[in-house]
């Protein structure tokens, strides 16, 4: 082959493979409508990004009871949780306060622990260690003190691909100023105006707490004197009457009492407390272990294999959502029921009335676990029921009571609207008299009364019941089924029966 014929050949080759990486109008058309990066346009990195909110969600999170404060770093449902939730106590009179101090070992918390992706979302897992510390405190009431090392998880959410709008300006159609885009998630700020907007993410969706075993911000040494020193109280007198009663019963062998007898077994027990203070420190460690146990082997149980069972069902109707989307979005609807004092007018809610179960509800933490017990498609419709764990903190009048609470929740949404990561805002507008309000908060105009439209492109809770124990039913009658096939297989085994 001549040396012309062959660089002809490599650019025709180079020209094909030019011609490879450009996509033509209609096929960038179709991977825009589905929320998927084109080679002409590459994916962010939105990982610095991610990382700060999660930092600042934890900052944000301490002073959220303050008057007038907003999370801003958590998306729209959480935010008005936590509005709802200051609003109770403050109807309450209590005091309550939330002090978190970076913890012991970690000063910084990880991003990005664990991370799923959909079609259009990417749903992470942030964890921080810190002192927590919370509160409750009201005149003729016994005062509530919660304080532990725990770790916090914040589940962020974050497009996969799509612009950042945050910064663009919008100029309001009631007033005509300008303003930012995120300057507007809470209204205009100059006449009021609401607006429906698509989400600006990256968020906190979620998040909660659990035990940190390792978080004891004093040192070990210090520890296990401190533990040595409270069981003085017990263990002087203790050790006192131990010696009084062996010199009492058997002079022979031990001696008589005497007070130098005496200031030798204080002395003695003062000097071996932190012997005494390291088991009690390690008993307080498999204590703790245990508590975790206890209050994580039912739920675990009860969960099992929930998130292959919700992505096998929902990839076939709206693979669109993960798990962990779904379960933070739940978990926040049923807060806003929870501390809600009008559920009647809230805009997601269909079910019937709940009466007072909620209503001295002063605090409600996602524990960690969601299950999903069963997915039904009917029609445009597609529902999901599962048990939602839940620690929640109740005001008794003369006093907090805080326990492990487990509800049945049936959701709905309509699987003929789609989702879309791309951007839109539009004026909030009362099709009766006009004005303008937060048709996300409640369903009636609060000037006219009348209803807006039913929430018709998110999911909507049909149902909310305490389920107590039941969740357990299933996972114990599993238990014992194997507990029986083994003791019959040992009853075999030994010829017993045959």
């Amino acid at each position: 082959m001549s040396d012309d014929n062959l660089n002809q050949d490599q650019d025709q080759n180079q020209e094909n493979s030019q011609n490879e990486n450009i996509w033509t109008e209609e096929q960038l058309r179709v991977l825009e409508a589905a929320g998927l990066p084109t080679e002409a346009e590459p994916e962010e990195d939105r990982k610095p990004t991610r990382d700060a909110v999660a930092a600042a969600f934890r900052e944000e999170l301490k002073h959220a009871n303050e008057p007038g404060a907003k999370v801003m770093s958590a998306d729209r449902e959480l935010r008005y949780c936590l509005e709802l939730q200051q609003k109770r106590i403050a109807n309450r009179s209590l005091r309550f306060t939330d002090e978190m101090v970076p913890g012991a070992y970690f000063q910084e918390g990880f991003n990005n622990v664990r991370s799923w992706q959909d079609g259009q979302y990417e749903t992470s897992w942030s964890v921080g260690f810190v002192e927590h510390t919370k509160t409750f405190d009201r005149p003729n009431m016994k005062p509530y003190k919660k304080k532990e090392p725990q770790a916090i998880y914040e589940t962020v959410v974050d497009v996969r691909s799509g612009e950042d709008v945050s910064d663009d300006t919008y100029c309001c159609p009631n007033c005509g100023s300008v303003s930012t885009i995120r300057e507007l998630q809470e209204g205009c700020s100059h006449c009021g105006t609401a607006f429906k907007m698509s989400e600006l993410y990256p968020k906190v969706t979620n998040y909660f707490f659990t035990y940190d075993t390792h978080g004891k911000r004093d040192p070990i040494k210090k520890t296990i004197i401190k533990y040595g020193l409270y069981s003085l109280p017990v263990m002087i007198p203790l050790m006192v009457g131990v010696a009084w009663y062996q010199r009492h019963t058997m002079p022979e062998t031990y001696g008589s009492f005497t007070p130098m007898i005496l200031i030798r077994y204080v002395l003695g027990t003062i000097l071996i407390s932190p012997l005494i203070g390291y088991f009690m420190w390690m008993f307080s460690i498999f204590a703790a272990a245990g508590r975790q146990i206890g209050t994580g082997t039912g739920p675990a149980l009860s969960v099992g294999r929930s998130r292959k069972k919700f992505e096998a069902k929902m990839s076939k109707i709206m693979p669109a959502y993960t798990f962990e989307t779904f379960s933070s979005r739940i978990t926040s609807l049923f807060k806003l029921i929870a501390f809600s004092d009008d559920r009647a007018s809230l805009p997601f809610y269909e079910g019937g009335d709940i009466g007072s179960e909620f209503d001295n509800v002063v605090d409600c933490a996602f524990s960690g676990w969601m299950s999903c017990n069963k997915i039904k498609q009917e029609g445009k419709y597609v529902y999901v029921t599962g048990n939602l764990f839940v620690d929640v903190t109740r005001d008794l009048g003369d006093h907090i009571k805080s326990q492990r609470e487990v509800y049945r929740i049936k959701a709905g949404r309509r699987t003929d609207v789609p989702t879309t990561s791309n951007f839109s805002i539009a004026k909030i507008q009362c099709r009766t008299c006009g004005a303008s309000f937060n048709s996300f908060k409640t369903r009636n105009c609060p000037y006219c009364g009348s209803a807006s439209e039913p929430a018709s492109d998110d999911w909507v809770i049909y149902e909310v019941k305490n389920a107590g124990q039941t969740y357990m039913l299933k996972p114990l009658i599993i238990v014992l089924a194997i507990l029986v096939l083994i003791m019959l297989g040992g009853l075999s085994t030994l010829g017993i029966i045959k």
